[in-house]
Order: structure tokens, then sequence, then C-alpha cells
């Protein structure tokens, strides 16, 4: 008798434990899953992010999706289009896994600084906010892009400079610092940069671009020092 009151027991403390699980894990999935998860009218955009989101395998489909994205963002044919189909991409992207932080940063670099859809870019950052409000850094950028669009020279640089300190920042930033900074600096100052960025940038393109800079500028006999520049690079 006494032994099928423990295992009455123990079944009653095993179902409590399992319900109590349940609430918490419901509560926070809930509160950090994007409005479409859930199966209601309308909750889905595509049929592959139902089947990854019912497998467990959400975060994977959005690394399949960012592939895509970057077969699409090299083909030179999509170009001629100014990359038409770029928000809807990172749309897609971030609705499967509203965590991808480099969609957010790189996607709104894409579109503000090289196609110059601005509005594309501010709605996809404030996207990123509403899913992930705790990184700052997306706020960043959008004051680098607001102030970009009023061109608003000192406080846009003030911003990308901001965002150079941090090592996940898309490595088109680093270009495009450097273009803007062509634009008002001394050759030695501008080479100077060129070089910081040839020796710590984690892009084999960007780092490439900057060697060429460099030697542009030597070539054109336009810096002070130019054998010490040369040995920085060896």
């Amino acid at each position: 008798m006494i032994k099928k009151i423990l295992k009455f027991a123990f079944l009653l403390f095993l179902i409590i434990v399992c319900c109590i699980s349940n609430y918490i894990a419901t509560k926070y999935l809930f509160k950090n899953q994007p409005e479409w998860y859930f199966l209601r009218k309308h909750s889905f955009k595509k049929f592959t992010h139902i089947l990854s989101a019912a497998m467990g395998f959400r975060a994977v489909m959005a690394d399949f999706e960012y592939i895509y994205f970057l077969q699409y963002y090299g083909d030179p044919a999509n170009k001629k289009e100014r990359y038409i189909k770029l928000y809807s991409i990172f749309d897609s992207i971030t609705d499967i896994d509203p965590h991808f932080i480099f969609t957010y940063t790189f996607g709104s670099a894409i579109l503000a600084f090289d196609v110059k859809r601005y509005d594309e870019a501010i709605s996809l950052i404030k996207k990123g906010l509403k899913y992930n409000p705790t990184f700052w850094r997306l706020r960043l950028y959008l004051g680098a892009i607001v102030y970009k669009e009023l061109d608003d020279k000192e406080k846009y640089v003030s911003y990308l400079e901001e965002a150079l300190k941090y090592d996940d920042h898309p490595a088109m930033i680093e270009r495009i610092l450097g273009h803007i900074y062509e634009q008002y600096k001394t050759p030695d100052e501008i080479v100077s940069y060129w070089v910081k960025i040839y020796k710590t940038t984690r892009d084999k393109e960007t780092r490439q671009h900057a060697y060429k800079k460099i030697i542009h500028y030597i070539e054109k006999k336009k810096i002070k020092n130019p054998e010490s520049i040369l040995e920085q690079i060896k």
C-alpha cells in the first residue's frame, strides 16, 4: 500500500514539474518569438518557415536564406535592377530568425550606403530593435543612416567611427569611412587610416582595397614618408 502511495506521489510530482516547465517554456516562447510564429490566420509567410519552425530548425533555415542573399548580392546581373529584392530577402531571414543580428547591421548598411534606399534600411533596423531592444548598436546604425539621409556629414561620420570600434561591424563601414575621409583629410591622414584597415580588417576584399589605396597615394607622391608606409604593409 505504501509503495503504491509513493509511486502515485512520485508520478504526481513529475506531472507537476512537467506542467511548471511547460508553463515557463511557453511563456518564454510567446515573449521572444515574432508575431507570425504561432498558428493563427496569416501567421506564416512561407511553407519553409512553417516546416523549419515545427522541426526546430529555424536558425538553420535562416542560414540557408542568408546564403541565398550572398548569391543574390554577388550576382552582377542583379545590380542592374539595384538589387530590388534585397529588403524582402532580409525581411524573410529575420522572420525565421529575428535574432540574426548581422542581417540587420549588414543589411541596413547595404540598403542605405550601397543602393541608397534609406526608408528600407530604417525599416529593417526598426524591426531589429523590436525583437532585440537591448542590442543598442542597432540604434547606432539607425543614427548613422538617418544623418546620412539628412546629409549631416559630421554626425554621420561620428556614428560610423563609433561602429568601427566593434569587432562585428560590416567591412563595408571601413571602406565607406575611408572614402569620406578622402574628401577632407590630408593624404598622410588618409594613408594612415588605410594602413590601419589593411592591418586590422578581417575582410579579404577590404584588405586588397586598402592596399590599392595606399599604393595609389605613394605613386602619386602625395605623402611625406612613403618608405615608412611600405615597411608597415610588408
